[in-house]
């Protein structure tokens, strides 16, 4: 059996930052798109946004080290504007609002580029994952909110000015749930999995035994959490009708627990219903990490 490459063996590669509301991941990815290398940290939250990036920096240094690093890519949670500036001080507040490319570029002296968390999961379930094949692929990501994105015949489909929409803040029906984006019920305050966590009691895993093994009551809670899921779900079906929709983020494991409420909650009348084809995330966590590493090997 051949050793696998040592790391100046691999060639150049590319680092992907999926930097998440909560969690940031780094995958450094080669050229045949395996990933080489994989860490994660707490999310820097309580310091400069200079000092944040400046670490974040170092990080992507660290990881790197012993290969030949071509470029960086970011996935962060948006809003991420057209010039590439993260505006999100509720989520991100130590990233926001500074030039985070060209500090990483001018501290690493490689090209740097950044696009909204969502997209770069769909770039990454398209070209690796359960994507592969869709003209029009719709990717949902639950995790510490709901990052949303169609990718069509290989592109993201974007705002006028460029931008991406924040299609997790959608209305939906519900109980309370008021929102910093103002809405008195938002899509992400029900259905993310920040918000199956609440609804669980910070029991989700536990919860999740019981109800494959036959509890009543832990199978209902996942039930409820899938009609919520469907809620916003629904919209974006008759809007955009995708081909494929991919559920990832950190909700994902509980697809095959919530996806009968989901589609309870997306029947309508006959030819209103959406002919649904659902997968899970096929790259699990590293998904938006992976696909901002195939964004810096494409643009940077």
């Amino acid at each position: 059996m051949n050793a696998p490459p040592r790391p100046h063996e691999a060639g150049p590669v590319t680092v992907g930052v999926d930097l998440g509301g909560t969690g940031t991941r780094i995958v450094v990815l080669d050229a045949d798109g395996t990933v080489r290398r994989e860490t994660s940290s707490p999310t820097a939250a309580g310091i400069s946004p200079t000092r944040a990036a400046a670490e974040l920096a170092d990080s992507i240094a660290a990881a790197a080290a012993g290969f030949a690093l071509r470029a960086v890519g970011i996935g962060a949670s948006g809003p991420v504007d057209r010039l590439g500036v993260i505006r999100n001080p509720d989520t991100l507040p130590a990233y926001s609002d500074i030039p985070i490319t060209d500090i990483i570029s001018d501290r690493l002296g490689i090209g740097c580029v950044i696009d909204n968390d969502a997209v770069t999961a769909a770039i990454g379930e398209h070209n690796n994952g359960a994507g592969r094949g869709s003209d029009t692929l719709l990717v949902v990501t639950l995790g510490t909110g709901i990052g949303v994105a169609l990718f069509c015949h290989g592109h993201a489909a974007r705002a006028a000015d460029g931008s991406h929409p924040e299609a997790g803040h959608l209305a939906v029906n519900g109980p309370s749930a008021p929102c910093y984006c103002g809405l008195p019920t938002c899509w992400e305050q029900l259905a993310s999995r920040t918000a199956l966590d609440r609804l669980t009691g910070n029991r989700s895993a536990e919860l999740a035994i019981k109800a494959r093994t036959g509890d009543p009551d832990a199978a209902a809670v996942f039930d409820v959490y899938g009609r919520r899921v469907g809620a916003g779900l629904g919209t974006l079906l008759t809007l955009l009708k995708p081909d494929r929709v991919v559920i990832g983020g950190g909700a994902a494991r509980y697809l095959d627990l919530a996806e009968t409420g989901m589609r309870r909650s997306l029947r309508r009348a006959p030819g209103f219903t959406a002919v649904l084809e659902l997968r899970a995330a096929e790259l699990g966590n590293l998904a938006g990490a992976i696909g901002a590493a195939i964004l810096a090997r494409r643009t940077a």
